[in-house]
């Protein structure tokens, strides 16, 4: 029988809310064999709690509870099969902690702003002035920057200082202000040889720059007006949603018929157009396959699959529309690919305004 490739399965048929994390961040673990989402009674409430599946969705359970908002919900991966890393707001300011959902033991808490995931066992995040001070357990911890924690060795090291986040932006000849090192998105890339982040810039008001350092050689780039909602897509070069922005009188529009998935190198090139409308979106692990949701004002955030190279998408899950629960719940559907590139995972609006963390079976395709 033909699988209805088309058909999405909810990961919990718990009453409530369910949300998976950011675009990209896959909620298996490393070996496939268990799945981390968030749930709340209330997208209109903080309290959140950090549930385990299997992957074959059974064993549902709560490993910790958290407060956050649903952008991103609480960002929460694998980062090997038994630690899983997710952010809290209860403390009143930012916070990741690293759990061991075996054995229940909080293995990290920082407080930071937390990254997109780990890569082999090194998870990166950035500190800020008004950060410092909050890690008396970790004396390393002594200067604004983007650290990386061996999360096996425990070891913290601070592999770029804010100074030269700044330094970075002055020297491409662009300005920077009191948000520039206030970096959000850090990623390495798999190696863990090379760090990006996006800036804040002020000649980049609509969609900030995207800079990146190589920790071997010190080597940095600088991307403004950059592409959005970028990660990886081999160790030396991006993907990323390529859009544009038209003015309208007074009011600035982001164009959702002309964006297109593409990759990218470091210094901004465009190299080959991978996919098409999207705003988050994700590749495959063999990077054949694409994703991305139609997240903008006045549309429905559809979530499209394509094949490398098409902007024509090879199947669509539809979704209905909701701009409360899109614009100012900040619910988005943030697709990601599973491990083996079978299944694409999104967050899924219902027609009552909730949301259910789902995939689709697209093993058809891969």
């Amino acid at each position: 029988m033909k699988r209805n490739y088309k058909k999405t399965v909810k990961i919990s048929k718990t009453k409530g809310n369910t949300l998976l994390g950011m675009n990209g961040g896959c909620p298996e673990s490393p070996d496939g064999k268990r799945i981390v989402y968030a749930f709340k009674k209330s997208l209109d409430e903080a309290e959140t709690s950090i549930m385990i599946c299997n992957s074959d969705l059974t064993d549902h359970h709560e490993v910790f509870k958290v407060k956050c908002g649903n952008h991103n919900g609480p960002s929460a991966s694998f980062i090997t099969d038994s630690l899983i890393v997710f952010r809290d707001g209860a403390m009143g300011h930012p916070v990741f902690r690293i759990l061991d959902i075996d054995t229940g033991e909080v293995k990290y808490e920082i407080a930071a702003k937390e990254s997109h995931c780990a890569e082999n066992g090194l998870y990166p995040f950035s500190i800020t002035n008004d950060l410092l001070g909050f890690n008396p357990g970790h004396p390393e911890i002594d200067k604004p920057g983007i650290y990386v924690l061996n999360v096996l060795k425990g070891t913290i090291k601070c592999v770029f200082e804010s100074k030269d986040i700044e330094k970075l932006v002055t020297d491409a000849g662009y300005t920077a202000n009191e948000w520039t090192a206030s970096v959000s998105h850090v990623q390495l890339n798999s190696k863990g040889t090379s760090v990006m982040m996006r800036l804040s810039v002020p000649e980049c008001p609509v969609f900030g720059a995207l800079g990146c350092v190589d920790l071997d050689t010190g080597k940095t780039y600088l991307i403004p007006d950059k592409p959005v909602h970028q990660l990886w897509f081999d160790d030396d070069t991006y993907m990323a949603t390529r859009q544009f922005c038209t003015f309208e009188e007074e009011h600035k529009r982001i164009e959702m018929e002309t964006s297109y998935i593409a990759r990218f190198s470091k210094d901004g090139k465009e190299l080959e157009v991978l996919g098409g409308i999207s705003n988050h979106m994700d590749g495959s692990p063999d990077r054949q396959l694409f994703s991305g949701d139609r997240c903008y004002p006045g549309y429905a955030t559809h979530v499209y699959l394509y094949k490398r190279g098409d902007k024509n998408p090879i199947a669509t899950y539809e979704m209905p529309q909701n701009e409360e629960v899109v614009w100012k719940k900040k619910v988005h559907a943030n697709p990601a690919f599973s491990r083996d590139g079978k299944r694409l995972y999104f967050n899924r609006i219902r027609e009552d305004g909730g949301c259910d963390a789902v995939f689709a079976d697209i093993s058809c395709f891969a």
